[in-house]
């Protein structure tokens, strides 16, 4: 498995049928959370907040798209990303996309690098008005089942 980002025209090194010159990610993290407040002594009466949706954080190896992604964080240019979390297909001879995070205006609020000495590697923190998820399952004999959508905009804080 592996997962791989299109940051706008920046280009990657995958080699990787349909994701070339794509940007290999070593990690991702995402969440959602939401406050809720209830009365001491009670399960009921709950209020919930509206949900709050954390930037993306991806991790990386420094490589040919550093120095454009490093451009990209001094300027504060907005940009759509897409991230594809793909597998070895059921014939073993390609890849099938079961997760894509397509983000929308995301606008990076991180950069760090660090190193130990050895090849230095990345994090990145990617800000959006509104983000989409898209999976799609495997079933049972390895073939992509149907795919699910879930969007959500931090403008008007909907999902659709």
């Amino acid at each position: 498995m592996a997962v791989y980002m299109k940051y706008a025209a920046i280009n990657g090194d995958v080699t990787t049928e349909s994701y070339t010159q794509w940007i290999e990610l070593h990690s991702v993290q995402w969440g959602v959370g939401r406050g809720i407040a209830m009365q001491s002594g009670s399960g009921e009466g709950r209020e919930s907040s509206l949900p709050s949706l954390s930037e993306v954080t991806i991790t990386k190896d420094y490589d040919i798209s550093s120095p454009d992604l490093l451009k990209e964080a001094l300027s504060g240019a907005a940009k759509d990303v897409d991230i594809a979390f793909v597998r070895t297909n059921s014939a073993g001879s390609g890849s099938d996309k079961y997760l894509e995070i397509k983000m929308k205006d995301v606008i990076m609020s991180g950069l760090s690098l660090s190193s130990g000495g050895d090849k230095p590697s990345e994090s990145i923190s990617l800000n959006y008005s509104s983000v989409s998820f898209v999976s799609v399952p495997m079933k049972d004999d390895g073939s992509s089942g149907t795919q699910s959508v879930v969007n959500f905009d931090l403008k008007t804080m909907k999902m659709s």
